[in-house]
């Protein structure tokens, strides 16, 4: 079994799922999903979403297919690619083609990890502070502060406004990648 720390919110197994989103499922998420139903671990650094309609935050569909769907938001995401994950900032990962990829949501920047899902978790695990660039999350913990289940950090200004000093709240997931959608919106203008 896997060893995730800091684990906040880790819902039952899969049931009653959606037979046409598994079947669509790489079979190295199938089997992490027959173990594990999603997870927000590293006191809420990775969400890995699950399978399920409830907690809406936490449906892979929402936001792979839904009314939250990040293909049609960001123009290098297409409709095949798996957005099973996000960081505490709102930053995606997604399956494209057999490697997670990652996806910037202030810039809409992606980049290939060149990993595939069973090596990124294995990364995620070895060091995540490092890896998923925790930071941010870090010093927001430092401060006194926790980062709740179904939501994300709130970085202000955006990080792509270059600031000596920044300020870390937090939202729920929704209105924080409302807010990043309207960001790499205006950066494409």
């Amino acid at each position: 079994m896997m060893e995730f720390k800091g684990v906040t919110y880790m819902p039952n197994p899969v049931q009653g799922i959606d037979q046409s989103i598994w079947n669509l499922l790489p079979k190295d998420v199938q089997q992490f999903y027959d173990i594990v139903n999603g997870i927000v671990a590293f006191n809420g650094g990775l969400h890995i979403r699950g399978l399920g309609t409830k907690p809406a935050w936490h449906d892979l569909a929402k936001y792979w297919q839904g009314d939250m769907a990040l293909h049609e938001v960001y123009a290098e995401l297409s409709p095949s690619d798996i957005p099973f994950a996000q960081d505490c900032l709102g930053d995606q990962y997604f399956i494209r083609v057999g490697t997670v990829w990652n996806l910037m949501s202030e810039t809409g920047d992606v980049e290939d990890l060149e990993l595939e899902f069973d090596e990124f978790i294995s990364e995620c695990l070895r060091d995540p502070v490092e890896f998923l660039s925790l930071e941010p999350l870090v010093s927001f913990m430092d401060g006194g502060g926790s980062l709740q289940p179904g939501h994300l950090l709130k970085v202000d200004p955006p990080f792509i406004e270059e600031s000596t000093s920044y300020q870390l709240t937090t939202s729920e997931v929704d209105q924080q990648l409302l807010a990043l959608f309207e960001i790499y919106r205006h950066q494409m203008r």
